[in-house]
């Protein structure tokens, strides 16, 4: 008789917790829907593949009537990390003939561009905020996040490595060439 009142017990404990489950806690849903706009072939030719790896800091001062309050200031810092892509596009890249010779060319690279990102990752944002704090202004993470993906940013991958992204270029046509022709003589000429 007692292990008959046991399951009957667990039995009624099991239905009630269903159905105070069904009355009290909402039902998590979500779902997802996405629409291609459009497909568009690129030629675009990646050069370099950058690492980059870097801790972004901002502050705000704590301020009232235009005094400074130590204890009112503000810093957030965000850590981060992705791949950029630099190279230039394809499309644009003009093979000519040099002179009367046969195999000789003329290679005309356009300007180096920033093609994208790959497996870009932000931390969780770190806070230090001191006792006053509320009389500055707020941080806004993804103001951070968008000055780190900023187009001066992609620029300054392009000027930092020119050298290094011509030689590649230099190389990867080269190698188009001379797969083709061994004996293929290639210049180069570069926009700025």
């Amino acid at each position: 008789m007692g292990i008959i009142a046991g399951i009957v017990l667990i039995g009624g404990v099991a239905v009630g917790g269903v159905a105070v489950g069904q009355f009290f806690l909402t039902p998590s849903d979500m779902s997802d829907s996405q629409i291609y706009q459009s497909v568009e072939r690129k030629e675009e030719v990646a050069l370099l593949a950058l690492g980059i790896q870097g801790i972004a800091r901002e502050n705000e001062d704590g301020r009232i009537l235009g005094v400074r309050l130590p204890a009112g200031d503000r810093t957030t810092l965000i850590q981060y990390d992705f791949t950029a892509k630099v190279g230039i596009d394809g499309e644009d890249v003009e093979v000519d003939q040099a002179g009367l010779a046969e195999s000789a060319f003329v290679i005309s690279i356009p300007e180096f561009i920033f093609i994208g990102y790959d497996d870009p990752h932000f931390e969780d944002p770190i806070e230090s905020n001191g006792p006053l704090s509320f009389i500055s202004e707020e941080i806004e993470e993804t103001d951070m996040i968008n000055s780190i993906l900023s187009e001066e940013k992609q620029q300054s991958y392009i000027d930092d490595h020119l050298e290094l992204l011509r030689d590649q270029a230099r190389d990867y046509y080269t190698a188009i060439v001379r797969s083709i022709d061994p004996d293929a003589e290639v210049e180069f000429e570069f926009a700025e």
